[in-house]
């Protein structure tokens, strides 16, 4: 169970990022792909920070009460129920857990455009935050994030997978050129960070349905290379080294 109290400077990073209603399809603030590269919040109780990529701004709670169903909720969403389904159906967030609500100033910074005059919800252990026609979901960071590039930690590993896969250099340098390559797909092809994303969807699939089902290393092969060769395509226009790192990953 996490704790009922979050401390005034807990770091919030962001996990979700999906468009509420029809709009601008321009989002200010960048989509978590990775999470060592999510944008992630601290709160002082008067001011909301902004940090990513080694950068950071400042933005001033212009107003503060206690969560009701404000005008933002009414108009876009049009009840608190339809609120907390689209947050349930994006994020597996839940509206009730919110206890306060926030509107943010004005922001000087460009890099926090996407907190100036936001409508902030913040409960212990998140944040949705409202801007224009998109809504970030930030989860209150209680370890440090992994790295979504790279390969399973294989001091965890449980299934017969993880196994051969962790015993092999080769399959665990596949596994992390695929994980890579998923990164990549999330940045050209995702138009959402969001349970409903296909592109996180045919991610899941691939792992359930051929990776998870292979019951020798040569299996793993085959379903590795022609995951890479699948995703090779996909990024290409945007990632032409993919899927070299190395000289000898290539997949191919």
């Amino acid at each position: 169970m996490l704790p009922t109290h979050a401390e005034a400077h807990d770091t919030y990073r962001m996990i979700g990022a999906a468009q509420f209603e029809r709009g601008n399809d321009f989002h200010h603030l960048s989509f978590p792909v990775d999470p060592v590269m999510a944008g992630s919040l601290t709160f002082d109780r008067n001011t909301f920070v902004y940090h990513e990529t080694g950068n950071s701004c400042s933005v001033k709670a212009d107003k503060r009460t206690r969560f009701y169903v404000d005008p933002i909720i009414s108009h876009s969403f049009g009840s608190f129920e339809k609120f907390n389904s689209f947050l349930n159906r994006k994020f597996h967030a839940k509206a009730g857990t919110f206890n306060e609500t926030f509107i943010l100033s004005a922001a000087d910074a460009p890099l926090c455009e996407g907190l100036r005059y936001a409508t902030v919800y913040k409960s212990p252990d998140e944040i949705v935050l409202l801007d224009g026609s998109w809504a970030y979901l930030f989860e209150r960071q209680t370890h440090a994030p992994v790295n979504a590039e790279e390969s399973f930690d294989c001091r965890k590993a449980a299934t017969n997978v993880d196994h051969m896969i962790c015993n092999n250099p080769e399959l665990a340098k596949l596994d992390a050129t695929v994980n890579r390559g998923y990164v990549g797909m999330l940045l050209t092809d995702s138009k959402e960070i969001s349970y409903e994303d296909p592109v996180r969807n045919g991610q899941l699939d691939w792992l359930r349905d051929v990776r998870n089902k292979c019951e020798t290393p040569a299996c793993l092969f085959d379903a590795y290379k022609s995951r890479i060769h699948y995703i090779k395509g996909r990024i290409l226009s945007a990632n032409p080294s993919y899927p070299a790192r190395e000289s000898d990953q290539d997949g191919d």
